[in-house]
C-alpha cells in the first residue's frame, strides 16, 4: 500500500510537471518544472545506473572534474569557429548568462555530479549538434538526450512539445525530422557529458565533432 502511494504520489508530481510545461512550453521555467517532478524517482535512479556504467562518464565522476568559471566576452574573443566562440555568441543572442545554466547546489554525490553535467552542458550540447533553440531543435536535442542518456526528462519534454503542437495545430514535418535526427546522432556519437569540453573551448568545432563522432 505504501509502495503503491509513493507511486501515485510521483505520478502526479510528474503530470503537474508536465502540466507547468505545457503553459510554458517555451521557457526555461517549464523545463525545471518537469525537471523537479523527477527528482528522487525511480526513472531518474535508472539514467544514473545507466549513464554510469559508462567507462568515460565514471572516471570523470571519480576524479571530480569540474570547469572553471565561464567569461563570455573571452570566449568570444576566441577564433570564430572555435566551440567557446559559438558558444558565447548562443548564449549572447538569447540573453543568457552562464550563472543561469549553473546548478547552484552542492555535489555530493555521483547523482549530483551527472545531474550538474547534464544542466551545465546543455547549450554546449546544442552547438555540437548543430540543433537551433526554436521547437524543433530544441525537442531534436531532447531526442539526442534521450539516446544518449535515457534520460526520464527528456521523454517528458519530447511528449509535452508534440502534445502542445497538435493541440495548436501546427505542422509536425519539421519536429518529426528533428527528432529522427536526434535519435540517429545520439545513437552514434560518444557519451557528450562525459567529456572535457570546457577544457576545450579554443578548439574548432569540426575538430570537436569529429572526434565527438557527431555530423560535421
Amino acid at each position: 500500500m505504501q509502495f503503491n502511494l509513493k507511486s501515485r504520489l510521483q505520478s502526479l508530481k510528474l503530470v503537474s510537471g508536465l502540466a507547468t510545461f505545457l503553459k510554458h512550453p517555451d521557457s526555461l521555467e517549464g523545463v525545471f518544472a518537469v525537471s523537479r517532478s523527477l527528482q528522487n524517482s525511480p526513472l531518474s535512479a535508472q539514467m544514473f545506473r545507466h549513464l554510469l556504467e559508462n567507462p568515460e562518464l565514471a572516471a570523470l565522476v571519480d576524479s571530480n572534474w569540474r570547469p572553471g568559471p565561464i567569461d563570455l566576452d573571452a570566449l568570444l574573443a576566441l577564433p570564430e569557429g572555435s566551440l567557446g566562440h559559438v558558444y558565447a555568441h548562443q548564449l549572447r543572442s538569447q540573453g543568457l548568462t552562464p550563472e543561469s545554466l549553473i546548478d547552484p547546489r552542492p555535489i555530493s554525490s555521483a547523482e549530483d555530479y551527472i545531474t550538474h553535467r547534464l544542466r551545465e552542458t546543455h547549450d554546449i550540447v546544442h552547438v555540437l549538434t548543430g540543433f537551433g533553440t526554436d521547437g524543433p531543435g530544441e525537442l531534436g536535442l531532447q531526442a539526442f538526450n534521450l539516446a544518449q542518456n535515457r534520460s526520464p526528462l527528456a521523454v517528458m519534454l519530447i511528449f509535452g512539445g508534440m502534445l502542445s503542437c497538435l493541440q495548436n495545430d501546427e505542422p509536425l514535418e519539421a519536429l518529426l525530422e528533428s527528432l529522427s535526427r536526434g535519435f540517429e546522432m545520439g545513437l552514434k556519437a560518444r557519451c557528450l557529458i562525459a567529456q572535457k569540453l570546457e577544457d576545450g573551448w579554443e578548439r574548432p568545432l569540426a575538430q570537436w565533432r569529429q572526434e565527438l563522432d557527431l555530423p560535421s
